[in-house]
């Protein structure tokens, strides 16, 4: 694929490079790892090197909603939809440090592995429950397909998320479609016109509703991760309560969305890969290192966005302060510098751990120990109970975002047998 170079258009999130990005940036790994593309105005960072590297630089700001509110709200909006956007810009995920350090240093306080622990059983619970449903509307289909996505996927982390934050039940239902509503403009998802004011909308509710489960959690002998975080201290410093309930949006954005991703990206591999998906069969010890090659091979992260914070020369490319920078996670997965042979899916990958799914560095992803805790209940299970599956359509339903690698559903015929 030829690049061209100062006046690259190519966009990110066209039909065909939605469809199979990996050609385009393998290109740009060869001839251009540092490389600025004209049509999304950023600098693409491709290579495992230099992507680890950018995780590092503190000359990258990890602030990208400031400068989206900055530039791309109206005053009107700035008024009114910034509000919202200045509580997700509380997010640990966009901050430097020292407020990152400050704020991840009292969540993990509360982030325990004693917390992590007493999940166990409960995700266990969850994804039972998940395969059982999935069971009985198989049966009750007579062999006609079902979305692995939405109908078994989407379960687990978002029952998984309500209650670590004693979210009952009854309430789940809207609380995570206030989480679909912040997708759209987290993950870059160009095809969704409202996107802003949905956001904003979802903010507000879910402000007015955890503020109110704050209180309720104080009340509870055992008030769960959000009262966990409330009570969290580090250096003699707790969160406000704005930063709590950032916290919180946060842990149901990124606990709900990338875990599915993790969960339906791995299937759809498996399903498309009959020799591995046998071998894990035979197999199931493979477990562990197989979501690490889901994560590296398929990862439920494009990239990650940076803000040059200062002039500075990358690879001969003259970098300016303000000027966004993508980290592209799922070039730098496919990176045969530091993957052999790096398009070819292997569960027995003796260094898929090396990805870069969970980001790196100061951000590494604080929920990465639970995201693998759940696919592994829900890999396990279903290997175990509803083995045998395959694929309705030829290709996968990827959406169009510039974030996340995302399937919109994934189809698929089941049985129990063998």
């Amino acid at each position: 694929m030829a690049i061209a170079v100062g006046r690259d258009l190519t966009d990110l999130a066209s039909p065909e490079l939605t469809a199979d990005p990996y050609p385009y940036f393998r290109s740009l790994r060869e001839s251009h790892p540092v490389h600025w593309n004209a049509r999304h105005g950023a600098w693409l960072v491709t290579t495992y090197r230099d992507v680890v590297t950018g995780f590092r630089d503190k000359r990258l700001s990890s602030n990208r909603l400031q400068e989206y509110r900055r530039r791309r709200l109206t005053d009107h909006e700035r008024a009114t939809l910034g509000e919202s956007f200045a509580v997700l810009e509380s997010w640990m995920v966009f901050q430097d440090e020292p407020d990152h350090k400050r704020l991840r240093s009292i969540v993990q306080k509360a982030f325990t592995p004693r917390r992590l622990a007493l999940m166990e059983q409960d995700v266990q619970e969850v994804v039972n429950g998940a395969v059982d449903a999935l069971r009985r509307r198989v049966d009750r289909n007579h062999g006609e397909p079902v979305d692995l996505l939405n109908d078994f996927a989407y379960e687990i982390p978002a029952t998984v998320i309500c209650r670590m934050l004693n979210v009952p039940e009854e309430h789940q239902d809207r609380f995570i479609a206030w989480s679909d509503d912040l997708v759209a403009v987290i993950s870059g998802d160009v095809g969704v016109a409202d996107r802003n004011e949905r956001a904003h909308r979802a903010v507000v509710a879910l402000e007015a509703y955890l503020s109110e489960r704050i209180d309720i959690s104080r009340e509870l002998e055992d008030g769960g991760l959000l009262a966990d975080i409330v009570a969290a201290e580090a250096d003699g410093e707790r969160l406000t309560r704005t930063e709590v309930i950032a916290t919180a949006i946060l842990l149901l954005f990124a606990g709900h969305r990338t875990t599915a991703c993790l969960i339906a990206n791995g299937f759809n591999a498996l399903m498309r890969h009959p020799d591995q998906y046998r071998l894990l069969r035979s197999d199931p010890s493979l477990v562990n290192n197989a979501i690490e090659e889901f994560l590296r091979w398929e990862g439920h992260t494009k990239l990650s966005v940076r803000i040059v914070a200062e002039d500075f020369e990358w690879d001969g490319q003259p970098l300016r302060t303000g000027e966004r920078v993508f980290l592209v996670q799922l070039s730098a997965n496919r990176d045969e510098a530091e993957f052999i042979d790096a398009d070819r899916f292997d569960i027995r990958r003796d260094n898929t751990m090396r990805h870069l799914g969970f980001g790196n560095g100061i951000h590494h992803c604080l929920g990465a120990a639970l995201a693998r805790m759940e696919a592994r209940a829900a890999f396990t299970t279903m290997l175990g109970q509803l083995p045998v599956m395959e694929p309705v359509e030829t290709h996968p339903r990827w959406i169009p975002t510039l974030i996340s690698r995302t399937q919109s559903a994934l189809p698929v015929r089941i049985r129990a047998g063998a």
